[in-house]
C-alpha cells in the first residue's frame, strides 16, 4: 500500500502525518517550529528524511503566497523561515519523489471538498478565523489560484472608515486572536476565547465580541456575494464553537438577507485535518504519487 508523508507548516508547530490514498492517517506527530531560517530547514528536512525510504511522495501545506510550480513562497506574515527557501527543490535536491507545495487555506478548503463539509458542492468559498483570517476558491471543484496566487486572501479586505488622529483610514476585519487581545485589555488580565464564550453576558465583553463579529460577518458577506459559492465554510479553531457559528450565520444573513435562501454557511468538518487532506489530494490528483483520486 502506498503511504505519502503530509507536512502542515505553521508558524507554530509543524503538524505531519502518514497517510494512505484514502486519507487514513497511518502515523502522526508535531514539532515546534524553528524560527531561524537554516534552523528550520535542517528541521522540515529531517522530518522528510525520518520517512523518505517509506514514502511515494510528500505533500505540504503552509502560510503564504505559493507559486504551485516553482515552490516559491513569498509570505510576510510569519517569519523568514517561511520565505527563505523554496522546499519542493529543497527536497528534490536529494529525493527525486513527487512534492507539492500550496497554501494552507486553499488546502484546507480542498480537503473539506473531499471529506468535509463541502463534500458535493462544485463551487465552495472558505474562510479561516485564527492568528490572521485567511480564505479560498473553488470553482467548479478546482482551487482558483489567481494570476499573483493570492486569490481568496479576504483577511486583506477592509470594510469600514475609521478617524485617525482626525484622518480617514481604512479598517479591516480582527482574527480570533484581534477578539482575545481586545477583551483581554478591557478586562486587564490575559484571557482565552473559551473564556469570551463563557461570559458573553458581561456587557463590556459581548459589545466588543458583537463588534467584532459584525466585521467578520462583512468579510463573509462580501466574500458571498463577490463570488457567488453554493456554501462558504468557516474553518479554523474557533469554527468548532457552536456559538460563534450560530452568531456569524445570524449576523451575515442580518447584513446580505438575499444570502440566505441561495449560499450555505456551515462549520468545516475535519479540523487541523483539512490542509493536509487537501494537500494530499493535491499530489494524488497531479498523478505524480502514483494514484488518482
Amino acid at each position: 500500500m502506498k503511504q505519502y508523508l503530509v507536512i502542515d507548516i505553521g508558524g507554530t508547530y509543524i503538524k505531519y502525518s502518514l497517510m494512505d490514498p484514502e486519507y487514513r492517517v497511518l502515523h502522526e506527530g508535531s514539532t515546534p517550529t524553528e524560527k531561524l531560517p537554516a534552523e528550520f530547514l535542517r528541521q522540515f528536512m529531517g522530518i522528510v528524511e525520518t520517512y523518505v525510504d517509506q514514502i511515494s511522495g510528500v505533500a505540504i501545506c503552509m502560510g503564504g503566497f505559493i507559486h504551485p510550480v516553482t515552490g516559491e513562497n513569498t509570505d510576510f506574515s510569519v517569519g523568514a523561515n517561511f520565505r527563505a527557501y523554496r522546499l519542493k527543490e529543497e527536497i528534490n535536491r536529494k529525493y527525486p519523489i513527487p512534492v507539492v507545495l500550496e497554501n494552507d487555506s486553499n488546502c484546507a478548503a480542498l480537503g473539506e471538498m473531499v471529506r468535509g463539509a463541502g463534500r458535493g458542492f462544485q463551487d465552495i468559498c472558505m474562510v479561516t478565523f485564527g492568528t490572521g483570517i485567511g480564505g479560498a476558491i473553488i470553482i467548479n471543484r478546482e482551487l482558483y489560484r489567481g494570476s499573483h496566487f493570492k486569490s481568496g486572501e479576504v483577511g486583506f479586505t477592509r470594510v469600514g472608515l475609521r478617524d485617525v488622529d482626525g484622518k480617514p483610514a481604512a479598517e479591516g476585519a480582527g482574527a480570533t486572536s484581534l477578539l482575545v487581545r481586545k477583551v483581554s485589555e478591557i478586562l486587564g488580565r490575559e484571557v482565552d476565547g473559551t473564556y469570551i464564550f463563557n461570559h458573553l453576558d458581561h456587557p463590556d465583553i459581548d459589545r466588543v465580541y458583537r463588534e467584532w463579529l459584525y466585521k467578520g460577518a462583512m468579510v463573509i458577506g462580501n466574500f458571498a456575494v463577490t463570488v457567488d459559492p453554493k456554501i462558504l465554510l468557516i474553518g479554523g479553531g474557533i469554527s468548532e464553537n457552536e456559538i460563534f457559528i450560530r452568531d456569524m450565520k445570524e449576523a451575515v444573513y442580518a447584513l446580505y438577507p438575499h444570502l440566505e435562501p441561495y449560499t450555505a454557511i456551515e462549520a468545516c468538518e475535519q479540523g487541523n485535518m483539512a490542509g493536509r487532506m487537501g494537500a494530499l489530494y493535491l499530489l494524488l490528483q497531479s498523478g505524480e504519487g502514483g494514484v488518482q483520486s
